[in-house]
């Protein structure tokens, strides 16, 4: 069930970055807001999603223990 977290995680990225710089250009287009106040943006939203992606990802099990039962 992790595996496909991550994998949407990591699928939705590019999208929701592509969001973000129409959300941001819009603003700078129509709104008071111009891109050079707002660029900070995209790496706040970068950072969340990497976040999401590394909090969702399935952990390996750990290694067998040498001489342990057979």
């Amino acid at each position: 069930m992790n595996t496909r977290l991550s994998d949407l995680a990591r699928a939705l990225r590019g999208p929701v970055l592509l969001i973000t710089v129409g959300a941001l250009a819009a603003l700078d287009h129509f709104g008071r807001f111009n891109f050079g106040q707002t660029w900070p943006v995209l790496i706040i939203v970068y950072g969340v999603m990497k976040l999401f992606e590394i909090g969702t990802r399935r952990t390996a099990a750990p290694p067998p223990v040498a001489g342990g039962p057979l």
